[in-house]
């Protein structure tokens, strides 16, 4: 997955990438403007130019980097295979996004509560994709039919929690050596 930063040139995508370092090493609420119009170094007004405000960038980098991430979900969903298999690859990928492009996921993880309602519920959104594959599980009778919304929160819950407990140092390591006990819950959490 590219960086911020390779997605584009100038000033704005400068901004972005700083940003995105800052908000996910010291957390949205320790950063301001200031902090991110020096490590730009430029003045705060020539960033206001490129932004309206803080919260519009914050925005900005959730909305990109979610449905950046339900794209690579997408693929994994709809690639050949039954419900298990598609959920493995489904969680494998998040894993490795963890792992690969660390910033960028600790930054959704701690503002996904803020911004999911900004989030379109189409068919690149994360939990869209999970709850279509559960659904559609269901309705070939691979899992038991029940809530599929339900169920495809258990599933997210299975995955973003130890992302959760991770990027606060409650676990060490990374994701993806423990993808397998993941898949393993998550499918516990479906049947």
């Amino acid at each position: 997955m590219a960086s911020v930063a390779a997605k584009g040139s100038g000033k704005r995508e400068l901004i972005r990438a700083q940003a995105m370092r800052l908000f996910a090493e010291r957390g949205v609420d320790a950063v301001s403007v200031q902090d991110i119009a020096s490590a730009c170094d430029m003045a705060k007004p020539n960033l206001y130019a490129h932004f309206k405000s803080k919260d519009e960038l914050i925005r900005d980098l959730f909305v990109e980097g979610y449905r950046d991430y339900g794209r690579l979900m997408v693929q994994a969903a709809e690639a050949p295979g039954p419900f298990r298999v598609k959920l493995e690859r489904m969680v494998r990928v998040i894993c490795g996004l963890h792992d690969q492009d660390n910033l960028r996921f600790r930054f959704i993880v701690m503002t996904q509560h803020a911004n999911l309602w900004s989030v379109v519920a189409d068919e690149v959104n994360p939990m869209e994709i999970v709850v279509r594959l559960v659904a559609s599980a269901m309705a070939a009778g691979e899992i038991p039919a029940r809530n599929a919304e339900l169920v495809a929160a258990g599933i997210v819950g299975l995955v973003v929690q130890p992302a959760t407990f991770l990027l606060y140092g409650r676990i060490g390591g990374a994701l993806t050596p423990v993808a397998d006990d993941i898949v393993s819950m998550c499918m516990r959490v479906a049947t």
